[in-house]
């Protein structure tokens, strides 16, 4: 009996050391380490790209996009690539959506309503938003295939921040091949 108290006491007592020696679990310093952690690190990704400019049938095809018919373009290609629609049994006509690689698909969404929202503010101007959206889009095709874990890590620690995620989207280096 004495032998179960004495070990319940000194259990009790390195939890509680344990417990004074962690810090905080605190979600506003947690974000303020990762912002400053992901600021001052500069880490790049390259991606191989295949994409190239669309010819003129296919920017024929494009209906009015707001970002003009070259980022449509890229956008519907987007939405093609990362939204499948796949059947829940072989031959039962229910199909569920699956959305590849979700956290590059988020942050492509979100970057998208910013710069909309940019545009209707007048902060930026349709061509530059324009330019903007095709770049992120043009990553976004690339990093489908690719190995791009840490690129998503990185935007899901970033993710409340449409600043950073634009600057990690920066930080793509794409490879024409």
């Amino acid at each position: 009996m004495k032998r179960n108290l004495v070990l319940a006491i000194a259990l009790m007592a390195s939890f509680v050391t344990v417990k004074a020696t962690t810090p905080p679990d605190d979600d506003k310093s947690d974000n303020r380490n990762r912002v400053e952690a992901s600021s001052n690190v500069k880490k790049t990704w390259e991606f191989y790209s295949s994409i190239k400019k669309p010819d003129a049938d296919e920017l024929a095809e494009e209906s009015n996009y707001k970002f003009g018919r070259e980022a449509g373009c890229l956008y519907t290609m987007f939405m093609e690539t990362y939204v499948v629609r796949e059947e829940v049994v072989p031959g039962d006509p229910m199909r569920r959506t699956v959305i590849r690689k979700p956290v590059i698909y988020n942050a492509v969404r979100s970057i998208e309503k910013q710069l909309n929202k940019d545009v209707k503010n007048k902060h930026i101007t349709k061509e530059q938003a324009a330019a903007e959206l095709t770049n992120i889009l043009k990553i976004a095709l690339s990093a489908i295939d690719s190995d791009s874990e840490s690129f998503e890590d990185a935007l899901q620690k970033n993710r409340k921040d449409i600043s950073s995620l634009l600057s990690l989207f920066k930080s793509v280096k794409l490879t024409e091949i």
